[in-house]
């Protein structure tokens, strides 16, 4: 058995390993700027959204198109910089996570986050992930340990004139809550890219109406009003 004197320099370790990563998620946030903060946490469904890009624009079309929803922040910066416990990764349906974000988010993994993606849609899906599905790896990394591989579309395209920011948000969120239901390690903070503003040129005006909208039907309850197809989302757009 360790001694109490062992006992305290391992309790004071600890405890300074946790202030030092406290002080460097300060550093990555203060890179950061907040264009809209998180509201009143009671009025928040309990999963706490982080939408952000490095792209102003596209943060200040998702900041305008969230204003009053408790539980999502807007940042413009670099969303690998948050201490979020899951992120959104929208690339293809194969899992090809070799640009933009994406390949930021396997970088910090160290090529991880590619194979464990790929694995899983292999597993599951039969090696393509359609679009408006979504599948959760789980890593072994401190930060964002949870990657959400949800797709905005089937091979590197455009996708302007598509629903395609709508379905991935909603895949990814619906992944979320059931992954959570099932009783497994809880997610409870994501961080969302502007979604198909990328390679997919949607307009940024045009992504975030669409992930507003995801958000509303699946956090606020909204899919409960849809009891005929023509009461989708979009349902009238040709």
């Amino acid at each position: 058995m360790r001694s109490e004197a062992a006992n305290r320099v391992v309790r004071g370790t600890k405890l300074g390993v946790i202030m030092v990563r406290s002080v460097l998620a300060r550093f990555r946030r203060l890179r950061m700027k907040t264009l809209k903060p998180f509201g009143d946490p009671g009025h928040s469904s309990g999963l706490r959204l982080s939408l952000g890009d490095r792209d102003g624009g596209v943060a200040q079309a998702l900041a305008t198109e969230f204003v009053g929803v408790a539980g999502v922040e807007v940042v413009e910066g670099d969303l690998l910089d948050l201490d979020c416990e899951a992120i959104v990764s929208p690339a293809n349906s194969f899992g090809d996570m070799g640009g933009g974000i994406d390949k930021a988010i396997d970088d910090l993994h160290r090529g991880a986050a590619q194979r464990a993606v790929m694995d899983a849609i292999a597993e599951h899906f039969y090696g393509e992930l359609p679009v408006g599905m979504a599948v959760i790896v789980e890593l072994s990394g401190r930060r964002l340990p949870f990657v959400v591989a949800s797709p905005t579309m089937r091979v590197p395209s455009r996708v302007s004139d598509s629903l395609n920011a709508y379905l991935s948000m909603r895949a990814a969120l619906v992944a979320v809550l059931r992954h959570n239901a099932a009783g497994r390690r809880p997610i409870r903070s994501l961080a969302v890219p502007g979604l198909c503003t990328g390679v997919g040129a949607m307009p940024a005006v045009e992504a975030a109406a669409q992930m507003r909208t995801a958000y509303d039907i699946v956090m606020d309850g909204q899919w409960r009003k849809v009891v005929h197809a023509a009461l989708a989302p979009y349902a009238m757009r040709t």
